[in-house]
């Protein structure tokens, strides 16, 4: 009888439950931490487990008839894509080109008029990481990357990496002059901490499109000063956000005008 051909669902099973952490390396950005698989110590995991895995890479032909194994975009910027197959399981992964602040590099006017966009080391090396996150795709290491679509915020665990910002007591709404009757209190916390909630939200979505990653710490912070609506919790947040916005914004103009 022909050999039993593997499930994707034998295939998660088996990567997901390795434990990757001996291999988890961390880079420290200002105060914010991460955590990355290298591909190297990925593709020995998956090597030991599934030798007989095959990987293809994805691109375009562009108008002069060259298949490259980029996407490239108007602005400039290009993507990688891949995929991997076990057996009769595949998955497809692709990853912007970026740079060491995860945004996407654009490129410039040539001397030609014509758009250069990110070099041979930059394309190597995201491509690498695509492989990485390929391999999530199929379980390897898949928490590493929990969260990526969430907004981040510049808290760090360790007290020695980032100044302690003083706590300020969240500012209640004063009650319409006209009312005949006072605004119960816990309307007016409610008040208070739904406004507190917008402006934790915002701060993230502005960092984050200044290229910064939480670690797995930080994202439980936010979620649960915003799912608890804790005042107290969401007034620190935005006060080291504060803090740190500017900064950041700074650096993140400078980069763009440099490239």
């Amino acid at each position: 009888m022909p050999a039993k051909s593997l499930t994707a669902g034998e295939i998660w099973k088996t990567l997901s439950s390795i434990n990757v952490g001996e291999h988890v390396e961390k880079r420290r950005q200002g105060t914010i931490e991460l955590s990355y698989l290298s591909w190297a110590n990925a593709w020995a995991y998956a090597m030991t487990h599934y030798p007989e895995l095959t990987v293809k890479w994805h691109g375009m032909t562009d108008k002069d008839g060259v298949t490259r194994d980029v996407t490239t975009y108007e602005d400039g910027s290009c993507s990688v894509s891949c995929s991997i197959t076990i057996g009769d399981v595949k998955r497809e992964m692709w990853l912007p080109v970026m740079d060491y602040r995860n945004n996407a590099i654009v490129g410039t006017v040539g001397a030609d008029g014509r758009p250069t966009g990110p070099d041979a080391r930059q394309i190597s090396d995201a491509k690498m990481r695509c492989l990485v996150k390929c391999l999530a795709s199929l379980g390897l290491g898949h928490y590493l990357y929990s969260g990526e679509d969430v907004p981040p915020n510049l808290i760090a665990d360790d007290p020695q990496t980032i100044e302690k910002p003083k706590k300020k007591r969240p500012k209640r709404k004063k009650p319409a002059a006209k009312k005949k009757a006072d605004v119960p209190e816990e309307i007016v916390v409610e008040e208070d901490a739904g406004g507190l909630k917008d402006r934790l939200i915002e701060l993230t979505h502005t960092l984050n499109d200044g290229g910064w990653i939480p670690d797995d710490a930080t994202k439980a912070q936010i979620k649960t000063a915003v799912t608890s609506l804790d005042v107290k919790a969401m007034a620190s947040l935005i006060d080291v956000l504060q803090q740190a916005e500017q900064p950041l914004l700074k650096l993140n103009n400078e980069t763009k005008e440099a490239n």
